[in-house]
């Protein structure tokens, strides 16, 4: 088995946790290894290419004794050489030529009487097609018609079994059953530990069938699968929610994982799992796994459009809220209580945005509302809350109820911590910036605190650039500059305090603005000033002497240094 963490071609079996085995399969198949326990003879070797004992093999079939013995092959078939037949095709032709000529058309297994030379065995291990030496004086006709016959029942039988399964498991998803009623019953028909999964990778449903899995077992095997499954589920999300097809990942050294997407008409809705001990996995699990997948897909598909209805309603509502376009307010606060919301508790207005990192190209916008949804949505699940949010244009703007102000850091720090970790799954290097409003009740509370965590997303953006967290009550003297900067007395302020200082610099090459910066950073002290700049205390005197003499100012007088001090900040809020 391979070790290589990527998954392996179909029909390779694997042995690392996190790796592939088994094709993905949409019918009954069978593998090599049950085709040598189940219907060849007793005393039958594998000798070589054991890594291909997962292959699914289609037919038995005797090689020809002559030419085209190759042209009847479609991939898949168990191939057998009867004693000398290789001699009577071409008396040239040896073993170790034939398998490579064999692995051309995809076969799954040869089987041989002859004695097998290093060479042979070398070319089935190079092409991972398994080498079965027959004991001597097989029948190999007979057992051609005896193993096509054997591969042809137990097909029947599975899809027996799994039409049987689909239907017991469907009745109850057309009933209404809720998913973990689907989990159980297949649980029971399986005899295996079932996971239900929703697309985001959170545990819908967990039944452990006649295993001894905990919850928590489950989700460290999940976990130790997550990234190439997860891969994998999205490459075949657009298949038939009917007839979904399976994987087998090996979860651990104990426990391998049998994988059925659940899609619906917006693609991937989740995933059903089974976990099956290693070594007793059979072709039934891939079977059950897909029906119970099939299930699924009717019971999510029902819940998705219930939520996609309320989710709609949410948003009207949270519209008329923020946007001021209220209707009656009582008609308004009695349909979002039906919902599970009480506006008449306290709330804050948390304004997330995605933005790329600096140096990147932005991504389309669609992909950043993903990002958001998946991490808003987790977040409010990691914190059990009842929230009501909306996106505009690259930011969400999210409605979130805090009890206790103390846990406004706690809240802010989860809408973070899963907005980045949602951007991580997508490989991309975006930052989240977060504006935070302040705690208020009532509705108009609620688009007070919707206003304030604008300008703290806004200003904070300006002054540290994305990526940040901005709280309102943190702006200080910002939030004057911000409600007043569209008023040309403000510009007209900033040029009358420092445009001399200004040109003077961009026209000698000097840092006096820049000094003056870190002389109010140092408390009006020359002396922490000079550290802040690296210069010499004198250097900092001698350009506070000139600064004085370019403005005509007194430092020395609070309101001058109260005036050139929240210049700076206008200037500082305006050129970010």
């Amino acid at each position: 088995m391979a070790t290589s963490s990527e998954p392996s071609p179909p029909g390779v079996a694997t042995q690392a946790a996190g790796d592939r085995s088994g094709s993905d399969r949409g019918m009954a198949m069978i593998p090599v290894r049950d085709v040598i326990q189940q219907s060849l003879p007793a005393g039958s070797r594998v000798v070589a290419g054991e890594r291909g004992l997962g292959r699914d093999v289609t037919w038995a079939t005797r090689l020809r004794p002559a030419p085209p013995a190759f042209e009847h092959l479609s991939g898949g078939e168990l191939v057998l050489l009867p004693p000398q037949v290789l001699e009577m095709l071409d008396e040239r032709l040896r073993l170790d030529e034939a398998i490579r000529q064999l692995a051309v058309f995809g076969i799954a297994a040869v089987g041989i009487a002859d004695p097998v030379t290093i060479d042979a065995r070398n070319a089935a291990n190079e092409h991972e097609i398994p080498l079965i030496v027959l004991p001597v004086g097989t029948d190999f006709g007979m057992l051609e018609r005896a193993t096509s016959r054997y591969i042809s029942e137990r097909r029947r039988d599975i899809q027996r079994r799994g039409q049987d399964a689909g239907r017991q498991l469907m009745e109850l998803a057309i009933g209404g059953e809720p998913l973990p009623s689907l989990a159980r019953e297949l649980a029971t028909l399986s005899r295996r530990a079932v996971v239900f999964e929703g697309r985001d990778g959170r545990v819908l449903a967990f039944q452990a069938g006649s295993s001894r899995l905990s919850v928590g077992d489950a989700d460290v095997l999940l976990a130790a699968t997550r990234g190439p499954v997860l891969s994998w589920l999205r490459t075949v999300a657009t298949t038939s929610p009917a007839e979904p097809p399976s994987a087998t990942w090996r979860a651990s050294a104990r426990w391998v994982r049998i994988v059925s997407p659940v899609s619906g008409r917006e693609g991937l809705l989740g995933s059903v799992t089974l976990f099956v001990a290693d070594g007793a996995e059979s072709v039934e699990d891939g079977v059950l796994a897909s029906r119970g997948a099939a299930a699924c897909a009717v019971t999510l598909s029902r819940e998705h459009a219930a939520d996609g209805a309320r989710r709609e309603i949410e948003i009207n509502v949270l519209d008329e809220i923020l946007d001021g376009a209220l209707r009656s307010e009582v008609s308004l606060l009695q349909q979002i209580k039906r919902l599970g919301h009480d506006l008449t508790r306290t709330y804050c207005t948390i304004i997330a945005r995605v933005d790329p990192a600096p140096g990147t190209p932005a991504r389309a916008r669609e992909g950043r509302w993903s990002v958001l949804e998946e991490g808003l949505n987790r977040a409010a699940r990691a914190r059990d809350a009842r929230i009501l949010w909306r996106v505009r244009n690259t930011s969400a703007e999210i409605v979130w109820p805090v009890d206790d102000e103390s846990d406004l850091a706690g809240i802010v720090a989860t809408v973070r911590d899963e907005l980045k970790a949602a951007i991580a799954l997508t490989a991309s290097s975006e930052v989240v910036s977060l504006g935070v409003g302040r705690i208020r009740s009532g509705l108009d509370g609620i688009r007070r605190s919707h206003q304030d965590a604008r300008q703290a997303l806004t200003i904070g953006r300006r002054l540290h650039g994305p990526g940040n967290v901005t709280t309102f009550e943190k702006l200080g003297v910002y939030r004057l500059i911000y409600a007043a900067e569209h008023l040309p007395e403000l510009c007209t302020f900033q040029d009358e305090a420092l445009g001399s200082l200004i040109a003077y610099d961009r026209d000698r090459g000097a840092e006096l603005v820049k000094t003056l910066e870190a002389f109010f950073a140092a408390n009006c002290s020359p002396k922490e000033a000079a550290t802040l700049l690296h210069v010499h205390r004198n250097t900092v005197l001698y350009r506070l002497e000139r600064i004085a003499d370019i403005t005509g100012l007194d430092l020395n007088a609070s309101d001058i240094r109260l005036r050139l001090h929240l210049a700076l900040h206008v200037r500082l809020a305006l050129s970010a």
